[in-house]
């Protein structure tokens, strides 16, 4: 019958079996290297992709990294911070010194205006003795006060204003506050004995039929005819005695420190009733701008 001729198939599939199994025995190794070799490709592929994926963590993570560097870097600054402070600890002189060069400014720029108040105290100067110098109220203003031509003790407030090319200064004097022209007002230096200079100028010892006119002489003797030309005045009444007086303003020098000079000019009367010099001191007159030394020089 052809259906058991036909059933062969069973048998070998039988048969098949038996073989495959064999050959799968026989193989099984080699599979199952090949299965680990897979698997240690595998492995690696990960292994490798989480390497790559680690690398881009850190390239990623690198501001982390800079935190976690900062928090070292934090670690760091502190000893800045520490530096900073012990800097701050150390120089408590400097911001003691800052505050008080703050302070010594702000003083500083009080106490030199009351220093420069007290060395720069102001006398009137060049003009005529039977003339007052006007205080007023503002610059060309209404006269709030009168010194005369011997007034000393004016002190400036350190403001000023020019009007019409005349510089005016804000002062304390005659017991107010006003303004005047800085023409008539300096600060006085120190006095000298200028006898044996005027004398050696003039070539010899003056002498004149009265006082205004031996002061004049005098002060001739250090006046400036040009550039600037002095302003003579006679500052101080001439009183005759037994030893005779005049003061003699001469305000203009060519000189950028020295304004001016008084000359206090002292003489004897002669028999013939005119007047010989006896000797002459005189007083520096310096510029407001430029102040007086301690030692009465002009700046």
């Amino acid at each position: 019958m052809t259906g058991p001729t036909d059933f062969p198939e069973p048998h070998s599939m039988e048969r098949a079996p038996s073989e495959g199994l064999i050959a799968l025995k026989d193989r099984l190794p080699l599979g199952i290297a090949l299965l680990a070799l897979i698997v240690a490709i595998a492995a690696l592929v990960v292994a490798l992709g989480d390497s790559d994926d680690d690398g881009a963590a850190a390239v990623d993570d690198q501001p982390e990294a800079t935190a976690v560097t900062s928090a070292p870097v934090a670690t760091a600054p502190a000893p800045i911070p520490t530096t900073t402070i012990s800097t701050v600890q150390t120089l408590p002189p400097a911001p003691t010194t800052t505050a008080g060069q703050q302070v010594v400014t702000a003083t500083t720029a009080a106490e030199p205006d009351e220093e420069a108040e007290q060395r720069l105290v102001l006398a009137v100067v060049g003009i005529g003795y039977d003339s007052t110098l006007n205080v007023r109220e503002e610059p060309g203003g209404q006269i709030v006060a009168r010194l005369d031509s011997a007034a000393t003790g004016i002190v400036p407030t350190g403001t000023r204003q020019e009007v019409s090319g005349v510089l005016w200064h804000e002062v304390h004097a005659a017991g107010v506050v006003g303004w005047v022209s800085g023409d008539y007002v300096t600060p006085l230096g120190a006095t000298v004995d200028a006898t044996t200079e005027i004398v050696a100028r003039l070539g010899q010892t003056p002498s004149a039929a009265n006082l205004a006119a031996l002061g004049r002489t005098v002060a001739g003797a250090v006046a400036s005819e040009s550039d600037p030309e002095s302003r003579v005045r006679i500052s101080g009444e001439p009183t005759v005695g037994e030893l005779s007086e005049v003061t003699m303003d001469v305000v203009g020098q060519p000189d950028d420190s020295i304004r001016g000079f008084r000359l206090r000019v002292f003489a004897t009367r002669n028999s013939d009733g005119t007047f010989t010099l006896r000797n002459v001191e005189g007083t520096v007159m310096c510029y407001i701008d430029r102040g007086v030394s301690a030692q009465g020089l002009c700046n």
